[in-house]
């Protein structure tokens, strides 16, 4: 048992408020006043420090050579919980053995289980070379506890077959009754040649009109006029999206960070900049991949470098709360509450609440954090992660030695997005 005296927690104002935090595994009483406690409890001493929740990243893409799977998880997973991401989902888009059916839940669950530095999530994916039973092994998949089941038009892995948009529709209306959660990333392979943002929009569209109630999730968007797009039909749709962070880096720090994929956001950087402010952008994710895609692959597959695991959510912070004075609550919602919801893992993560997780970040508003970027650029960020907790236990911070205490993270509720206004406060 351990007790956390003297924390600041954040609040949906700019106000913080002074508290003490018991728990264990998961968090157990979080008051104001003085908690009593057994002899033999851990007593830390929060004075000055401030409690965030672990952050949530919806899908990293680490899996791919069957060979090299354990390393790239140990090192992806290691790296991303020593810069505060507790908990990820895998989003395989260039596996050699992609997640078709429960067997392949168990083969994963093996993996993460003994080489996963966080708490990791799986996405599946639908193998419609399966016909008529791809249908029904999605569904399988989503009463195993994945996250969702990930299309790709065009396919960028050849281990998984070519789905075409009439065929997306189809299994959408053979699971009509689910809830089952989509991701779907590409482009309008059958009306553009080539991977462009409008044909992005066109795919996007196509699924819109195709989806039934299924929540949908679109990876990452790196185009102002297809954030518009999604924002202006949001309300009558279940549809959610991400932007990259390391799309955001360069904008904001021009100086530090070099784009690593197309993006248009440096031409409408103020009216961006008012959407992150005003609680518009619903995902900031990581979009990391231990696989370099080939140049034939269209941009919207290729991922990012997992460098930028180590210091995204403290940049997030620095830049957006310290510098720009978005509201805190605003950046916690983009990093960990809204991307548990997403995935369904709300309130077991995202969420520092009684009955939570005891997954959490220490940080220090006064100090600051060295880094050095991608380009070689150094540079100090605002605040510091003194301390990473995973399910109770310190796994890393400042003169601490990384832990690995992850494991398989399964789904526990259906992500209804725009049923769910409850908030991590």
């Amino acid at each position: 048992m351990k007790l956390l005296q003297n924390i600041s927690l954040p609040t949906s104002s700019t106000a913080f408020k002074r508290v003490n935090i018991l728990f264990d595994e998961q968090i157990i009483k979080i008051s104001a006043d003085d908690i009593p406690f057994e002899e033999g409890t851990e007593i830390i001493d929060g004075k000055g420090l401030i409690i965030l929740p672990g952050g949530v990243d919806p899908h990293l893409h680490i899996l791919s050579d069957s060979k090299t799977a354990a390393q790239d998880l140990s090192t992806i997973t290691k790296a991303a919980l020593e810069g505060g991401w507790t908990s990820i989902a895998e989003l395989s888009y260039y596996t050699d053995s992609p997640l078709f059916n429960p067997t392949d839940i168990m083969k994963n669950k093996a993996l993460v289980d003994e080489h996963a530095y966080t708490d990791t999530a799986l996405w599946g994916h639908v193998d419609i070379s399966d016909y008529p039973y791809h249908a029904e092994a999605a569904q399988e998949l989503w009463a195993k506890g994945v996250v969702g089941i990930s299309l790709a038009a065009p396919t960028p892995n050849p281990a998984i077959a070519e789905i075409s948009f009439t065929e997306i529709m189809d299994l959408f209306l053979d699971i009509y009754e689910s809830d089952t959660a989509f991701s779907f990333q590409g482009f309008d392979h059958e009306n553009h040649q080539e991977f462009s943002f409008e044909a992005q929009r066109d795919a996007i569209k196509k699924i819109l009109r195709r989806m039934q109630e299924n929540p949908i999730h679109i990876p990452r968007v790196s185009s102002f006029s297809t954030i518009e797009f999604i924002n202006s039909i949001s309300k009558r749709s279940d549809i959610s999206f991400a932007i990259c962070i390391a799309d955001l880096m360069p904008i904001f720090n021009p100086g530090f960070f070099s784009p690593e994929q197309i993006c248009d956001f440096e031409e409408a950087l103020d009216l961006l900049f008012e959407l992150i402010r005003t609680n518009k952008i619903y995902l900031l994710s990581n979009c990391t991949s231990s696989y370099i895609s080939p140049a034939k692959d269209a941009p919207v597959f290729q991922g990012s470098k997992p460098e930028n695991l180590a210091y995204s959510y403290l940049w997030v912070l620095s830049e957006f709360w310290k510098n720009r004075k978005v509201p805190l609550a605003t950046c916690i919602k983009m990093t960990s509450e809204n991307a548990a919801k997403r995935l369904g893992i709300y309130p077991k993560k995202g969420c520092i609440a009684a009955g939570s997780d005891a997954d959490f970040v220490l940080y220090n508003p006064e100090l600051s954090t060295a880094i050095k970027t991608p380009t070689g650029a150094k540079t100090e960020l605002h605040g510091s992660f003194q301390a990473v907790y995973l399910k109770g236990e310190m796994v890393a911070g400042v003169k601490h030695k990384t832990l690995k205490t992850g494991c398989f993270l399964p789904r526990v509720t259906n992500p209804k997005r725009r049923h769910n206004n409850n908030t991590w406060i």
